[in-house]
């Protein structure tokens, strides 16, 4: 006896039709299945390469290598004990006076030398790369043969061990070393990967920017380089302050833009005034005008110190100055805009309420008014904050001193900071500076998603 079978409606091309609700069921789980897969490997091809980029120790290599050994949590256990032996921090590393480090490296050798030269280990100025006089770590570096085993094609593969010992009296955050292999052999493993391998006519140079790590100074390598690395006038880190630089114009930026664009749209949309619509005609003709064309004009202004005012705060011009992000800006059009859209929404019968209630202009903007537009005003906030904190060709116009940078601005002078400036370890640097110029806007999009997409949503409702 056949079971009856529950049956789906399903309309098609303006017909429906019942089929078997499993199987209606089973499809639209296989359709979600497939979108969803089809987005994830859209977002890996997107995403992908910064993510290894920032991980793999030569971004420019090729062809690219998958398998990053920053994603091996073996290797962060050997960077945890080499911290450890370094400056007793597991964590962050270093090498500090009395500290001993033991690790193994190992070459082989082509066949027929079964009596190859010790390797050498060489210790380098930290950071190497910089191209700079640093002092060199004082430390006793010693390579002893750890074992030996032949190999199939009559070659000769030995493990050595590498003993350093600090023979000073101050603390390095960074241990740089190459342990350079003789001439024709090749490197086969190490304690902690390396993070460049190059074979010359002198030898095989196996290179480590740091020997003592830590856990955290292995894995976030490329973000604390970025951040402690440059440093301007006094010594002062230079990445921590283009970030200060940067919410500090975008804090201002979201404060005027708010104040402004909040007072402007309730004028034009609540108050009734001889040339209000010839105003915000004028609000929609500047919005077609592209920012390029004003940027000379913009520049003059700024550099005669607007029109003399600059000399009201003891300034001959505003060019070099925080002055010059914002002042330009102070009114932003769309914000303008989208408040007047939102608060044309807002029913004229709760101002009138207000006003038989003795309420006056001011205090319904202020307590009626301003409340109601949260949504608009977050929506407006985000924008605005975006807007400033990835700005990038202005600031480059206006700006001349790296201590007054902003974050995209800085992130571009990390190429010209460096003498070699296309080495793949100032690229991963760069990508690391870009996550973390990243994280604010996308923080903000999360904590204010939802009065965000309804502050789009209701600014084009008119009620």
């Amino acid at each position: 006896m056949n079971e009856e079978r529950e049956l789906a409606p399903v309309r098609y091309r303006g017909r429906v039709y019942y089929v078997d609700a499993q199987w209606l069921a089973r499809r639209r789980v296989m359709r979600k299945t497939i979108t969803y897969s089809l987005l994830v490997l859209l977002a890996v091809f997107m995403v992908g390469p910064l993510v290894y980029s920032f991980f793999s120790n030569d971004p420019l290599s090729w062809p690219p290598k998958l398998a990053s050994p920053k994603l091996w949590p073996p290797n962060w256990a050997a960077a945890w004990s080499l911290g450890v032996q370094g400056a007793g921090n597991g964590w962050t590393g270093g090498w500090a006076p009395g500290g001993k480090i033991e690790f193994g490296v190992a070459f082989r050798y082509p066949g027929g030398d079964t009596d190859p030269p010790l390797p050498r280990a060489q210790l380098l100025a930290p950071p190497y790369e910089l191209g700079v006089p640093n002092p060199v770590p004082v430390t006793q570096a010693e390579v002893t043969p750890w074992q030996e085993r032949p190999t199939e094609d009559g070659g000769l593969e030995v493990a050595y061990k590498v003993i350093l010992t600090h023979q000073g009296s101050e603390t390095y955050p960074l241990l740089p070393l190459a342990i350079i292999g003789a001439p024709g052999s090749k490197f086969i493993t190490a304690t902690l990967p390396p993070d460049s391998l190059s074979t010359r006519v002198s030898g095989t140079y196996v290179t480590w920017r740091n020997v003592a790590p830590g856990a955290i100074g292995y894995l976030f390598d490329h973000y604390v380089r970025a951040w402690t690395t440059f440093k301007g006038e006094g010594g002062r880190l230079l990445f921590p302050r283009w970030i200060g630089n940067s919410f500090l114009i975008a804090a201002l930026r979201v404060v005027i833009t708010v104040v402004f664009a909040t007072m402007a749209g309730y004028a034009l949309s609540r108050l009734r005034f001889p040339g209000r619509n010839f105003l915000f005609f004028f609000v929609i003709f500047t919005m077609m005008i592209p920012g390029q064309v004003t940027m000379i004009s913009n520049y003059l202004v700024v550099r005669d110190g607007v029109f003399g005012l600059s000399k009201l705060v003891g300034l001959d011009t505003f060019l070099n100055t925080f002055w010059a992000l914002f002042l330009p800006a102070l009114v932003s059009s769309s914000a303008v805009f989208m408040m007047k859209q939102f608060m044309e929404s807002i029913p004229k019968e709760i101002e009138e309420a207000a006003r038989i209630d003795g309420a006056n202009t001011f205090q319904i903007y202020t307590r009626i008014i301003l409340p109601l537009s949260l949504p608009a005003i977050a929506a407006v906030s985000i924008l605005t904050f975006q807007g400033a904190w990835n700005e990038f060709f202005w600031p480059m116009v206006v700006l001349t001193q790296p201590k007054k940078y902003t974050l995209p601005l800085g992130l571009n002078y990390l190429l010209h900071y460096y003498q070699a400036g296309a080495t793949g370890s100032v690229w991963n640097m760069i990508l690391a500076g870009t996550v973390i110029s990243v994280i604010p806007v996308l923080v903000i999009y999360i904590l204010f998603q939802r009065y965000f997409i309804e502050g789009f949503h209701l600014s084009g409702i008119k009620q």
